[in-house]
């Protein structure tokens, strides 16, 4: 019986050997035909299988293109999240994207003591592939021992996909991922309290709930923050097509501003930046204001600067007011070259606002000028004199 073993083993190991060795007389007969004999990194199977990986729909970032008798349902389904549902969903929720980063950044090494974060995205009545989209884009490219958790916080969403369902998906993933519900719909301002006040990490992260976060992201984020925990930082936020789901590579050499009507604005690096930086574009970029929707920031630093204004309704210039708050506590605003995050910008809100979209960011705003504007607050009056004029003080 031993002996009948031992056969056994010895057939089985000489089998192996001879698939090596055709595998191998393949690969150099393939090769010995090649024009390019520099690239034979990886075997041809190898490359093959690697190929075909990022061939489905929007692999790499590419656009996906909807058939032409698909066209009328893709326009019914654009309208509930005002932006392609149909192309989301064609997309794996673990699609490929291109490395945008500059050729400085690929080359960078980080510390091995960075301080973990807490990821914290506020949804409400998100689809389904681009939220999942989301947490495995953070999942997937995240040093593992830098990813404290993720806290998906649900601003009272309706649809039954975002309930049970979510939760039971949430307990498979490799990270903790927890899911906390607000009782009634507050708005992105105080959802975003509710999963901060959550947080076990030293760092909390902000990301809207349509993001793909791109290879090394979080490692520059942390790394600035270990080197001055009152530094808030940005990444560079590419964008990602609301029509086709394409991937294009945001711009570093824009930051963010505002005009007296306190509304966000880009603009170009001004050469008094280019100087300090002494040309090197991977070093990080002062920015005046934020985009608001994502951001890292040391989590007691954050609590010492107050964290955001719970006075605020719904959604509207608490980027704003995050940033003049940082810029007047003794913080810093930097956006992170090195780091690329996708958010996918759509043309209109499908979300209602409870007394009007206008209503509830005049008010944000009135409040933002009272507090921090100090005298500079007038000219921001004479270009919106009705708010102005406004005799009920901000609460």
């Amino acid at each position: 019986m031993r002996r009948f073993v031992y056969c056994k083993v010895v057939l089985t190991t000489s089998l192996v050997w001879v698939l090596v060795d055709v595998f191998l007389l393949l690969y150099f007969s393939e090769c010995n035909k090649c024009d390019d004999r520099k690239d034979h990194s990886l075997l041809p199977a190898l490359r093959a299988v690697m190929s075909r990986a990022h061939e489905g729909p929007g692999e790499m970032g590419k656009a996906v293109v909807i058939a032409k008798d698909e066209q009328e349902k893709m326009k019914e389904l654009f309208k509930i999240n005002q932006f392609n549902l149909m192309a989301s969903d064609m997309i794996a929720l673990n699609r490929s994207l291109p490395d945008v980063r500059l050729d400085g950044c690929k080359t960078k090494v980080y510390a091995d003591d960075l301080p973990n974060t807490s990821i914290v995205i506020v949804f409400h009545n998100e689809a389904w592939s681009t939220l999942l989209r989301t947490v495995h884009s953070v999942i997937n490219r995240s040093p593992r021992h830098l990813l404290q958790e993720i806290l998906l916080v649900d601003d009272a969403s309706e649809r039954d996909f975002l309930g049970k369902k979510l939760e039971n998906y949430a307990r498979t993933l490799e990270v903790r991922v927890r899911v906390l519900r607000m009782e009634q719909r507050t708005g992105l301002i105080r959802a975003r309290l509710r999963g901060a006040a959550a947080t076990r990490g030293q760092v909390i992260t902000f990301l809207d709930a349509h993001c793909e976060c791109t290879v090394g992201w979080l490692e520059p984020l942390l790394a600035r923050i270990k080197e001055d925990r009152r530094s808030v930082v940005c990444p560079i936020i590419d964008v990602i097509s609301d029509e086709t789901f394409e991937y294009m590579a945001g711009s570093d050499m824009t930051y963010g501003g505002f005009n007296w009507k306190l509304n966000f604005r880009w603009y170009p690096v001004p050469q008094r930046e280019m100087d300090r930086r002494k040309g090197d574009r991977t070093l990080p970029l002062r920015t005046p204001t934020m985009a608001g929707g994502l951001f890292s920031i040391d989590r007691t630093y954050f609590e010492e600067i107050g964290t955001y204004d719970p006075g605020m309704d719904i959604w509207g210039g608490e980027n704003l007011e995050m940033s003049f708050r940082i810029w007047q506590c003794g913080g810093s605003l930097e956006i992170i070259t090195c780091s690329h995050v996708g958010h996918v910008f759509r043309k209109a809100t499908p979300y209602s606002f409870p007394g009007g979209t206008g209503q509830v960011i005049n008010k944000n705003n009135r409040r933002l000028a009272e507090v921090w504007m100090d005298g500079f607050k007038d000219f921001f009056y004479i270009i919106s004199p009705v708010i102005g004029k406004c005799k009920t003080p901000p609460t």
